[in-house]
């Protein structure tokens, strides 16, 4: 079936409820300037690394759906409401906490900032600021046509939802810059002989454990220690429980410090079994339940240990698995 009707040949467009108006009409002018907004924040999604940010810009992208159909409809509401959802106050109220959320989050701004560190923040940038002109064009319209409350509130916020992703954006990326020059400074302080294709290493196993970690939408931390126990890498995404900073360590030492993986560990601490409270016993340092993997040279000896936590255990030892398939790729 083609995709064109020639309908529209002499200059005219069908709205949502059939109505014929001229292609330069404000009211298309207005739902085309947020179709436009929904393809940048498309855009924005695919370059997105946090993992809330790329699920919130799915949700936004299906409002601003039910937005067009709402700014296209001239006179049949009821046709509209027949086929659409149109966006509520529970749609404004679910950006606001949003908003709320990452600012908490979020380092104090004293000045303005230019668009966007970091590719993702500038496309989102540009979607804000599309979404801006969407409002002016919006406010001209209302004053000849009638346009609900909830639409320009949610227009409004949505600008700024779009800013504070943005910014989002960039901070995860500063995070990880951060991390990767500590990490940096404290192997050459203490003077750890690891080469630079060892830190390469490091890495690799990190970035194949987010990319699992997103692929189920499970925010974990991630730790690496030495074959004494000690912590040579550590990372935490963005939206991981605090807590699981502390276990992903505390299993990675599990796993050199036992030399098994510590799901492993859970019949043997069972009562009656041989290492009966051995958490207690040791004082809550070592774990035993799943996440933590040893990782053995080809000789088969103990050279380091890798720990997740943040999921569920069989999520935790899933992530877990594929940084140490990684491992072996490299």
């Amino acid at each position: 079936m083609a995709i064109y009707t020639k309908t529209g040949d002499k200059g005219t467009t069908s709205l949502f409820d059939g109505t014929r108006v001229e292609k330069s009409d404000l009211r298309v002018d207005t739902y085309g300037t947020f179709d436009e907004c929904c393809a940048q924040v498309s855009v924005a999604q695919k370059l997105a690394k946090d993992s809330e940010t790329i699920e919130h810009l799915e949700w936004v992208q299906h409002k601003l759906f039910q937005l067009n159909a709402e700014i296209a409809t001239k006179q049949n509401r009821e046709k509209l409401e027949a086929k659409s959802k149109l966006v509520a106050e529970a749609d404004i109220h679910q950006m606001e906490e949003w908003i709320d959320q990452y600012t908490k989050r979020l380092p104090e701004l004293h000045s303005f900032i230019l668009p966007g560190q970091t590719l993702s923040a500038a496309q989102l940038h540009v979607a804000r600021a599309i979404c801006r002109r969407g409002e002016r064009l919006l406010t001209e319209l209302s004053k000849s046509a009638e346009i609900r409350e909830e639409v320009r509130k949610f227009v409004n916020r949505l600008s700024d939802c779009l800013y504070i992703f943005a910014r989002m954006e960039d901070q995860v990326e500063t995070e990880k810059k951060l991390i990767d020059e500590i990490l940096k400074r404290y192997l050459e302080q203490s003077g750890a002989q690891l080469k630079a294709s060892y830190l390469d290493k490091n890495h690799a196993i990190f970035q194949a454990c987010e990319a699992q970690a997103k692929k189920i939408n499970v925010p974990v931390s991630m730790a690496l220690v030495d074959k004494t126990g000690n912590l040579v890498g550590f990372y935490r995404m963005p939206g991981a429980l605090l807590v699981s900073e502390a276990l992903a360590q505390k299993k990675a030492y599990s796993a050199v410090a036992m030399k098994t993986d510590t799901h492993q560990l859970k019949d043997l601490v069972q009562p009656e079994a041989d290492l009966y409270q051995l958490e207690t016993l040791t004082d809550g340092q070592i774990v035993t339940f799943g996440g933590g993997l040893v990782i053995r040279d080809a000789a088969g000896e103990v050279i380091a240990g890798l720990g997740i936590s943040g999921g569920s255990v069989e999520e935790d030892r899933a992530i877990a698995q594929k940084g140490l398939e990684k491992l072996k790729e490299i």
